[in-house]
């Protein structure tokens, strides 16, 4: 049986009672939330329809339905369906890029690559791929505002280990980024296969060799 999943969360939370007026305001609090919770029923819904299909049956109908809203209301938010998958994508991976600063360098990139390997392994993040091969245009604009901006914090972190003396200083890092995240996309691509944790260790440990300094 297809769950209401707006309907489901909304009756699992009672939206609070008092109205907040301030001068400029557009929206009341009350608002905001509603539309904050029916925007992430919307893509909880789309997590839904992909664990049972793939992006090709993927429907603006099916997702309304699930989440009990009309398609006015997606079409509100979001132009085309692979917006959507964009968009769910973000909410999976809210934390798989997230690096601890007080780490290595090299533990950071197997933890993040490991995470990213079941991301993408997983069904939104196999609609993903597929939205990013068919919509290169969308597809720019979600690795400029997304993607790059996680990058950034990888070049801050081997700029941290340098400075530790962890890493050399000479060496071509961004192609040395895109050799290790490379591998993890062509596996599951090409082969239909999650790259494990041996896997990840090996293919870090062997681009990192060149560049480690040995103590």
């Amino acid at each position: 049986m297809r769950r209401d999943v707006c309907t489901t969360q909304l009756n699992r939370h009672n939206i609070k009672r008092y109205v907040s007026f301030r001068f400029g305001d557009f929206m009341t609090e009350v608002e905001v939330e509603k539309t904050s919770r029916r925007k992430q029923c919307i893509l909880n819904a789309v997590t839904l329809a992909l664990e049972e299909y793939d992006y090709s049956h993927l429907t603006i109908e099916d997702i309304a339905a699930r989440a009990g809203v009309g398609k006015s209301t997606i079409y509100r938010w979001w132009k085309h369906k692979s917006d959507l998958v964009f968009d769910a994508f973000k909410e999976h991976t809210a934390s798989v890029f997230e690096l601890d600063f007080q780490q290595s360098l090299q533990f950071n990139l197997n933890q993040q690559l490991l995470k990213l390997s079941h991301a993408l392994n997983h069904p939104v993040g196999r609609a993903l791929l597929v939205v990013m091969a068919e919509h290169r245009e969308a597809a720019g604009e979600f690795f400029k505002q997304y993607l790059l901006p996680r990058r950034e914090q990888t070049r801050k972190l081997i700029q941290i280990a340098i400075q530790r003396h962890e890493i050399i200083a000479d060496y071509p890092f961004e192609l040395m980024l895109d050799a290790l995240y490379g591998p993890i996309h062509y596996q599951i691509i090409f082969f239909n296969r999650m790259p494990d944790e041996t896997y990840i260790q090996n293919l870090v440990g062997l681009l990192m060799q060149p560049v480690v300094i040995q103590k």
